[in-house]
């Protein structure tokens, strides 16, 4: 009996860790514009949506976190006005991805793509 308690702990001290190395991307988000409101929508480190609102004469905002390589990135700024530009911009090490640019009022500019 005591041979069946004890059987399952030595299994399982003998596992190896077969851990693998992952090695991640610095990733940069920015977003500019001349509109006067502009909420912001974007996947995070960990793919999670997140939303932000950039208040007048804030721009341009800008974030950087680092990410696998298969990773889905996604930027998103809405111009909450009738007037104004909105351009968003995803780069890794200076070298843009993705982008994209919207002067209609009330209108979006939205990024997105794989990291490969």
């Amino acid at each position: 009996m005591l041979l069946l308690l004890v059987m399952p702990l030595i299994i399982s001290s003998c596992e190896k860790n077969n851990g693998i190395l992952v090695f991640k991307k610095k990733i940069d988000y920015k977003v500019e514009g001349t509109a006067t409101e502009i909420i912001v929508t974007y996947t995070d480190d960990k793919g999670d949506i997140k939303k932000a609102g950039i208040a007048p004469k804030t721009t341009p905002w800008k974030l950087s976190f680092s990410v696998k390589s298969d990773a889905y990135l996604y930027l998103q700024a809405k111009n909450m006005t009738s007037m104004g530009y909105v351009q968003v911009e995803i780069s890794k090490k200076g070298k843009l991805l993705f982008s994209d640019y919207n002067n209609n009022p009330y209108g979006s500019a939205t990024a997105s793509g794989f990291l490969k």
